[in-house]
């Protein structure tokens, strides 16, 4: 029986579709697709309400879902805090064969994991991750929300909007203000496996689930490792990767320091973290 990553492969390969999202799940998928030969079968992009200056993404048409034949097939492009909303969505429409990519995006990127369900120490992961400064900001933004800053949830918003829409980086805010909360109160739950570089050196995803465990003291954490180098990363992620050249084009003076000095606090041997 074919997994729905099989499945998926066959219809970009083969099948007319329609991409809904315009952010930044959306823009990397199409990267994906226009490396593999299968960008000419994106019929269009798809959102709820179409805004006046959004005609087109990527070269390509941007049409309401609304007005797309609900015998369509749609590649859901979004990130988790949005899915939901989109699959009732899509339902209400009539649509019967939608799928959401975000799940599989690293594996149509980077292959399938070289080894999966890798349990690994939190503080060594972390230690590890060298260049990149989103687990700083995260950190601090974790803080914030605990009382114990006052410019956190500032820093949050200002990374999330270089690559999300004001609504995304809000909605994403708010998610993550929740999951602090339920970390604080003992309710720990690592829903999904983060992704990680096979040399451990690079989160490809699971930023904030890697951070909640170090901050609240959770020792382990579990890892699916993809063969992918700094190169590649670099490319798939863009501004997501925040590493220098990012933490000088978006941030103030004042504020790369702090997340520099917290990045530096981060990768200290025998750190005293702020939720022991």
């Amino acid at each position: 029986m074919e997994t729905e990553l099989e499945i998926i492969e066959t219809i970009i390969n083969s099948d007319k579709f329609t991409i809904f999202g315009t952010g930044s799940v959306a823009k990397r998928f199409g990267e994906q697709l226009k490396y593999c030969g299968c960008w000419d079968n994106v019929s269009h992009f798809s959102v709820s309400l179409l805004k006046d200056d959004m005609v087109l993404f990527e070269g390509k048409k941007v049409v309401e879902i609304k007005d797309v034949t609900n015998d369509s097939i749609v590649m859901i492009a979004v990130h988790n805090i949005f899915v939901d909303e989109i699959i009732d969505k899509l339902k209400k429409l009539g649509f019967k064969r939608f799928f959401w990519i975000y799940p599989h995006l690293f594996d149509l990127c980077f292959g399938i994991p070289k080894h999966r369900d890798v349990v690994l120490k939190v503080d060594e992961v972390v230690q590890r991750i060298n260049g990149f400064y989103v687990n700083a900001i995260y950190y601090l933004a974790i803080e914030n929300v605990l009382g114990k800053n006052k410019v956190g949830r500032e820093v949050y918003l200002k990374f999330m909007s270089v690559f999300s829409s004001e609504k995304a980086a809000k909605k994403r805010w708010e998610d993550f203000v929740q999951k602090i909360y339920e970390y604080e109160q003992g309710n720990v739950q690592q829903n999904y496996n983060i992704k990680l570089s096979h040399n451990h050196d690079i989160v490809l995803d699971g930023s904030h689930r890697l951070m909640l465990a170090f901050y609240f003291n959770v020792s382990e954490i579990t890892a699916d490792m993809y063969s992918c180098d700094l190169k590649q990363y670099k490319a798939y992620a863009q501004d997501m990767a925040m590493t220098d050249n990012q933490l000088n084009k978006y941030f103030s003076h004042d504020e790369i320091l702090l997340i520099k000095e917290t990045d530096n606090i981060l990768k200290a041997q025998n750190v005293d973290l702020g939720g022991e």
